[in-house]
């Protein structure tokens, strides 16, 4: 079974929530990066979504978008990113998605991309840019190989729409809880919480909300109705923040894990 559904099932038997902790690829450097992911294990985290930098990420807000640059210039490539994926499957089992934007998923090659990430343990995708009507192939493809697709919807996402995203998403639900890009304050009502309890009512596959999420007491009060949360820009922050500190991955570590609910 994949280890994203594994993972979110064995949460919800445990009737536990899910937090699922944003890091750039390569950054700072892969050395580090793997340490930190370690750290991440260690400290709760539920699932790591790994960046894959590109030229024009139109999602990210200047946080993510800097980091996105850092690694380009350093060369981070989706080959690299495989290769140190399957090196860290011999030290974890942490469930591991990339994150990015199709173009770089695209100009690799839809089958080659598919049958790499399957065979150096990636666990799913993230795409921003890719509607499930765009490539319903590419969705196929990754549920035949066991990779999770994780979709995102939004507060303006009508309800006819969601129906289909929640049929070609796996793992997880996205929620974007506001429109913008990362880093945005998070906004939280009640509205939402009728969103989310109204999404959840539609399907089985756990829901969590990304973007804005900054506190652990942003994580505990939409835990409180979500499965999970998702945040990003505060631990790809500190880390560009720290990243000359010997002790960097414990450090990340100590600061996520005061995070988590």
């Amino acid at each position: 079974m994949n280890r994203l559904i594994r993972r979110m099932g064995e949460l919800k038997k445990r009737g536990q929530k899910a937090f699922v902790a944003y890091i750039m690829a390569g950054e700072p450097t892969w050395e580090a990066l793997r340490e930190i992911i370690l750290e991440l294990e260690s400290a709760g985290v539920s699932a790591v979504e790994l960046g894959v930098p590109f030229s024009d990420p139109i999602a990210d807000g200047p946080v993510i978008q800097a980091a996105a640059n850092r690694a380009l210039a350093r060369g981070v490539s989706l080959a690299q990113i495989f290769e140190q994926v399957a090196s860290l499957r011999e030290q974890t089992d942490l469930p591991l998605l990339l994150m990015g934007y199709w173009n770089v998923f695209l100009q690799y090659g839809r089958k080659s991309c598919l049958q790499d990430a399957r065979s150096a343990g990636v666990d799913g995708f993230i795409i921003a840019d890719l509607p499930p009507e765009a490539d319903p192939e590419f969705f196929r493809l990754a549920g035949q190989r066991d990779l999770c697709t994780v979709l995102l919807a939004s507060e303006t996402t009508p309800e006819d729409r969601l129906q289909l995203i929640l049929s070609f998403a796996s793992g997880f639900l996205y929620y974007v809880p506001q429109l913008g890009t990362t880093g945005l304050e998070l906004k939280t009502d009640r509205a939402l919480e009728k969103r989310i309890r109204l999404i959840r009512s539609m399907t089985d596959t756990p829901v969590c909300i990304g973007i804005g999420v900054k506190t652990r007491e942003d994580a505990c009060r939409l835990c409180g109705y979500a499965d999970g949360v998702i945040v990003g820009t505060r631990i790809v922050e500190f880390i560009h923040r720290h990243a000359d500190r010997p002790d960097l991955a414990c450090e990340t570590g100590r600061f996520v894990a005061g995070l988590i609910p």
